[in-house]
C-alpha cells in the first residue's frame, strides 16, 4: 500500500510511521482531523480506522518485538515503593499535557494506596522502579462481576524498547485472572503509539460503545 503523505483535510504531513486514519477508499487524516470529523470520512462518510504501519524489513533472525529485560521483574507495589513511583507518575501526567507537580502527584498516590482504592504493579530493575501500571477496581452491571480499569501505564524513557511495557501488561492480565475479574479495560489517546503494544498483547478495540464524560467543578481544598 502506498500511503498518502498529507492529511486530506488540513494538509498536515503524514509520516509513514506516524499515526494516521483512513477509510475504505484510503482517504487519510491526521489524529486531530480524525477527532473533528467524529471518526467518519468527509468524502465518503465511511468509518475511519487507524492506518497500518508499513512492515519494516528485518535481517533474518532479528526479533520483531524486543525481548524482555531478564533483570526486570514485575511485582505488586508496597507502601515503601510509593515515593519511587512518584517521579514516573508525574511523568505520566506530563505526557497527557498536565503541569509537573510532584507534591500533588505523590499525595494522590499515597491517598489511593492507603485507602485501598487502587492497585499498583511496578517494574523493578535492580531496586529501581522503571515502570508501573495502576488499576482502579470497578464492577460491571452487564456481566455481574468485578472489572479493573487499567488507568495508568508508564515506562521510564531510559528503559523503553526493552519489553518493560509488555511485562507490565502481561502481569496486569495475570493479576486480573487471579482476582477473578471478568475483564480489564482501558482508554487512551487516539494518537498514542502504545495502541500497537495493547493490540499485540490481546487488547481489543471496542467499537460497540461510545465513551462520554461530564466535567464537574473541582472541589476546593480546605485549609
Amino acid at each position: 500500500m502506498k500511503y498518502r503523505r498529507e492529511c486530506g483535510r488540513c494538509h498536515t504531513p503524514l509520516a509513514p510511521e506516524g499515526p494516521a486514519y483512513i477509510c475504505a477508499n484510503e482517504c487519510s487524516y491526521c489524529p486531530t482531523c480524525y477527532r473533528h470529523l467524529q471518526f467518519a470520512c468527509s468524502n465518503c462518510s465511511g468509518e475511519l480506522v487507524r492506518r497500518p504501519r508499513p512492515r519494516a524489513i528485518r535481517p533474518v533472525g532479528e526479533a520483531a518485538v524486543p525481548a524482555p529485560d531478564p533483570e526486570v521483574r514485575v511485582r505488586r507495589a508496597t507502601a515503601a515503593d510509593i515515593e519511587k513511583v512518584g517521579p514516573l507518575f508525574d511523568g505520566y501526567r506530563q505526557f497527557y499535557e498536565q503541569s509537573s507537580d510532584r507534591a500533588a502527584s505523590d499525595r494522590f498516590l499515597r491517598e489511593r494506596f492507603s485507602r485501598d482504592e487502587s492497585v499498583i504493579l511496578v517494574a523493578d530493575h535492580q531496586g529501581a522502579i522503571v515502570g508501573f501500571v495502576q488499576f482502579y477496581p470497578l464492577f460491571s452491571s452487564i456481566s455481574l462481576g468485578r472489572v479493573y480499569l487499567l488507568n495508568d501505564l508508564y515506562v521510564d524513557p531510559s528503559h523503553r524498547r526493552r519489553g518493560v511495557g509488555r511485562l507490565l501488561l502481561d502481569a496486569a492480565r495475570e493479576f486480573g485472572r487471579r482476582e477473578g475479574a471478568h475483564y480489564l479495560e482501558l482508554s487512551t489517546a487516539v494518537d498514542n503509539p502504545a495502541q500497537r503494544l495493547y493490540e499485540s498483547c490481546g487488547w481489543v478495540l471496542d467499537r460497540g460503545f461510545l465513551y462520554y464524560e461530564l466535567p464537574l467543578p473541582v472541589p476546593t481544598q480546605g485549609p
